[in-house]
């Protein structure tokens, strides 16, 4: 009797333990195909939102109208369908991927799959006298940075309150380049190309700490201000000053001060974006040229002179252009050329006797005082010093003109000035010649076209006919 029970017992355990294995088994096998489920599910909503979103992507870049298009990705790997790369590479010269707070800009033929917008960006101060240590925005490339054209980037709070940037580049040697200088910030993004010499990129507004100045500056009436400021550091951002207790005794021309007084003033210069200022001493003396007469050749300020006033010998003849009018010439007609400009020259030298022809000729048509606005007197011609030249068209037409707006904006880098300006005829005694250019040098050149007054103002003296001529 105990072993039946016994063996009961045995077999009752037996099944129990199997049910238990049963329902262990089936429990596992629901946890394993909901697992499964849950799986598929994913990788249908994944594959399902990978085909909408390219569906997308695609409809955006083949409805734009231009050979430009941009997608906004919301990934650190740009994974596009192959129908869409196919497109791209085919179809559009750029792509502009716009990701978080950054976008850059893509040759088409270079987009490719799978390709890594997560490059680095973290701020790091700039340890290198020149930049006073100032915090920067730091930018590493990658291999998607180097296939791109340019970066547009948001930049952080502690740059944009100074409305103004530096962009600079770091090659492979820790060499730093400027790439951008003073940069306006637009809504709170800047733009910049992209180099595969820079291994990285930084962004950063450098404070000027001083500046070092002459206390005392000596100048000429009508003449400009150089102060030579020595900005502290060299790398700042912003050198620009403005000035305060001017009165009435220097007026601005082209961001320039210049010495409208003669007489001792003191002046305060203030650093713009700073708390800086410094005061200089200006002592302004009467611009009294230096005369010389050499040959029957008048010189002012060791420059030959030629205008109503000043008049040259009638034998003086030297035959032709001067060499170094024709060798100034040469460079500008070259380039002028490279930015589509054609030049040429109409008239050059002339002697006594041909503006002798020439101005009678005028005065014949026009009579003797409507001749002299236009035309000089023989002896009192530049075009018989062999430094001045008529370029293109001498006539009112060539005002205007793509040729004559290069040669205003231009001509002082070879050495030229157009010598008879608009508005100026009172003082030049001439009307306005935008064809009518003189050789001075390119120094001297310089400073007459920045001061935009007339050879005869900068030299301060007069071009009149006498009485007797």
């Amino acid at each position: 009797m105990n072993n039946k029970r016994k063996n009961n017992n045995i077999k009752q355990k037996r099944k129990t333990t199997t049910v238990k294995r049963k329902k262990r088994r089936l429990r596992k096998g629901r946890v394993l195909l909901v697992l499964l489920l849950f799986i598929f599910i994913i990788v249908t909503i994944k594959f399902i939102s990978y085909l909408i979103y390219n569906h997308n992507i695609y409809n955006t870049i083949t409805n734009n109208k231009t050979n430009i298009a941009k997608i906004n990705i919301k990934k650190d790997k740009l994974k596009l369908s192959n129908k869409n790369i196919n497109y791209i590479n085919k179809n559009l010269d750029k792509i502009k991927i716009k990701n978080d707070d950054t976008i850059i800009t893509i040759l088409g033929k270079n987009v490719k799959n799978n390709m890594n917008l997560d490059f680095t960006i973290y701020n790091k101060k700039i340890k290198n006298k020149n930049f006073n240590n100032s915090k920067s925005l730091y930018i590493e490339n990658n291999s998607t940075l180097k296939k791109s054209i340019n970066l547009k980037i948001k930049l952080p709070g502690y740059l944009r309150r100074n409305n103004i940037v530096d962009i600079y580049g770091v090659d492979n040697k820790e060499q730093i380049k400027i790439i951008k200088k003073s940069v306006n910030i637009k809504d709170k993004y800047v733009t910049f190309n992209l180099s595969k010499k820079y291994s990285k990129y930084f962004i950063t507004y450098v404070k000027v700490t001083d500046i070092k100045i002459d206390s005392d500056i000596e100048v000429l009436k009508k003449e400009e201000l150089n102060f030579k400021i020595k900005y502290e550091p060299t790398a700042s951002t912003i050198k620009e000053v403005t000035y305060d207790n001017l009165g009435d005794n220097f007026v601005m021309r082209n961001d320039n001060l210049v010495a409208k007084k003669i007489g001792k003033f003191k002046i305060t210069l203030k650093v713009k974006n700073s708390n800086i200022k410094k005061n200089v001493n200006i002592i302004v003396k009467e611009n009294n040229p230096k005369i010389e007469k050499k040959d029957g050749l008048t010189y002012v300020n060791g420059i030959l002179i030629v205008n109503k006033t000043y008049s040259l010998p009638k034998d003086y003849d030297p035959g032709s252009l001067k060499k170094e009018t024709v060798n100034a010439y040469n460079k500008m007609k070259e380039a002028a050329k490279k930015d589509n400009i054609n030049l040429f020259i109409a008239s050059g030298y002339r002697s006594y006797e041909t503006q002798d022809e020439l101005y009678n000729y005028y005065v014949k048509i026009d009579g003797k005082k409507k001749a002299d606005t236009y035309s000089a007197r023989p002896g009192f011609s530049e075009h018989q010093t062999g430094y001045a030249m008529d370029l293109n068209i001498v006539d009112s037409s060539f005002e205007g003109t793509p040729e004559a707006i290069w040669i205003a904006n231009n001509s002082y880098k070879y050495g030229f000035i157009i010598r008879y300006p608009k508005g100026k005829e009172s003082i030049t005694g001439y009307k306005y010649e935008p064809w009518h250019v003189r050789y001075l040098g390119k120094e001297l050149a310089k400073k007459v076209y920045d001061s935009n007054l007339t050879l005869e103002e900068y030299l301060n003296i007069e071009s009149k006919y006498s009485s007797s001529d």
